[in-house]
């Protein structure tokens, strides 16, 4: 959990990073607090065994919900839109993030077992 947490960290830095923005900690959280929010409230929900390396259909609701309702918190909480495009690549780094870290982790285990 700590791990996904980071990365959506990670994707609020690039997101900033990469429209010139201030990399501060207030703007970094305006990013990153809506999309941490959901995924660590359904994340504590989920076993922890099923958690680390479940790409389904643990991983997938994850990064679905975190995907659906971050643009939707980013609105509520700070009044921010959220732009298609925006959206988009928010859903693409986080499944990358989110479903390929799990894909990483599936591997490493499966390679552990039959070494």
């Amino acid at each position: 959990m700590i791990i996904d947490a980071v990365l959506i960290v990670i994707f609020a830095i690039i997101g900033v990073a990469s429209h010139d923005g201030n990399l501060g900690i207030s703007n970094i959280a305006r990013v990153a607090i809506p999309f941490l929010l959901p995924y660590l409230f359904l994340a504590a929900a989920i076993k922890p065994t099923e958690l680390i390396n479940n790409i389904f259909p643990a991983g997938l609701a994850l990064w679905l919900i975190t995907v659906v309702l971050g643009p939707i918190l980013r609105s509520m909480l700070f009044s921010d839109t959220s732009a298609l495009a925006f959206i988009l690549v928010a859903a693409g780094v986080l499944a990358v993030f989110i479903l390929g870290r799990r894909s990483i982790s599936t591997l490493l285990t499966r390679q552990r077992k039959t070494a």
